[in-house]
C-alpha cells in the first residue's frame, strides 16, 4: 500500500513539561495538552502515487540532486514531428519513468500532438488497489510543466 511516513510537528513550539504524565499514546504527556515525541503519520492513497508519477515528469532527467536518473526526457519532444518514431520513443520514456516507482504500473499509452505540446492518455494501476484509470496528461511548452487534464 503506499504509504509517506513523516514526523508529526503537532505541540513542537509548545514549552515541554516537567511532570512528564502518560499521554494519549502512552508516551509522555503534559498538564494541560499531551505531548506525543515522534508520533508517526502516514497517507496512502492512490492519489498520492499519482502525484508522484506527475512530479517525476515535472522534472527533467538529471535535475534532482544525487538522482540523475530521477526525472523525464520528454521535454525534448515537444517540438519534434508526430511520427510514429516519436510517439515510440514518448511510450518508451513514460513506461521508464513509471517502473521509477513500483506502486504504478502502465497498461497502454496514446501520445497525441495539440497546439501547445502533447497530450499522453495513459492508462494505470496502483498496486495493491489495481483500479484501473485513464490519466490525461498535458505537456504544455508555454508552461513548461505537466498537468493532469
Amino acid at each position: 500500500m503506499p504509504q509517506y511516513l513523516g514526523f508529526s510537528t503537532i505541540n513542537a513550539n509548545k514549552p515541554k513539561s516537567s511532570n512528564m504524565v502518560n499521554g494519549i499514546d502512552g508516551g509522555p504527556g503534559g498538564i494541560r495538552e499531551p505531548i506525543v515525541y515522534g508520533k508517526k503519520f502516514k497517507l496512502t492513497d492512490e492519489k498520492l502515487v499519482i502525484q508522484d508519477f506527475m512530479n517525476a515528469l515535472n522534472i527533467r532527467i538529471g535535475e534532482k540532486v544525487g538522482q540523475p536518473q530521477y526525472g523525464t526526457s520528454l521535454w525534448e519532444f515537444i517540438f519534434e514531428p508526430n511520427t510514429p518514431d516519436v510517439q515510440g520513443k514518448l511510450e518508451v520514456e513514460l513506461r521508464r519513468v513509471a517502473t521509477l516507482d513500483p506502486r504504478l504500473q502502465v497498461n497502454t499509452v496514446k501520445a497525441s500532438p495539440v497546439q501547445n505540446g502533447i497530450l499522453i492518455e495513459l492508462q494505470v494501476a496502483v498496486a495493491p488497489f489495481n483500479n484501473p484509470q485513464v490519466l490525461s496528461v498535458f505537456f504544455n511548452s508555454g508552461l513548461n510543466s505537466a498537468s493532469l487534464q
